[in-house]
């Protein structure tokens, strides 16, 4: 979605600011509802080209995720470019020896399974009643 598209569906009519500049790239698939909620801030845009996944943006905010959805907006990672590879060049390599050594987290040494979340019995009730609701409304307006 093109950025001056996304300014109408973000923008305050009464501010006459525009939400989104340059820097940033507008997302979103309006028509499955798709969008970036709370929480998922700082969240990677990517894309998959010639079987290689490429980092677009990241997420920074949206319109509000309830219905109806509006786009998303992400920082566009190609703007900052210049700045990210200076920043990498000015950095030291990690290295590796100063790593703590590699353990288990300390909840999966002692815990016990209680089992899986969500068991297929509740999958084949909730399968089951929606089912039933669709036959019993085509009934209705047969």
């Amino acid at each position: 979605m093109n950025n001056d598209a996304c300014n109408m569906l973000l923008a305050d009519p009464n501010s006459g600011q525009r939400p989104v500049q340059e820097d940033m790239i507008c997302a979103g698939d309006l028509m499955k509802g798709k969008s970036v909620c709370r929480g998922d801030s700082g969240g990677p845009l990517v894309c998959f080209l010639n079987n290689t996944w490429f980092l677009m943006g990241l997420s920074s905010f949206s319109a509000p995720c309830n219905d109806p959805v509006g786009p998303s907006v992400f920082s566009k990672v190609s703007y900052f470019a210049n700045w990210i590879r200076e920043k990498q060049s000015s950095s030291p390599s990690p290295d590796p020896s100063t790593a703590p050594p590699e353990e288990p987290p300390p909840a999966l040494g002692n815990s016990v399974s209680l089992g899986t979340a969500h068991k297929h019995r509740t999958c084949v009730i909730l399968v089951s009643s929606q089912t039933f609701l669709l036959w019993w409304l085509s009934l209705r307006i047969l």
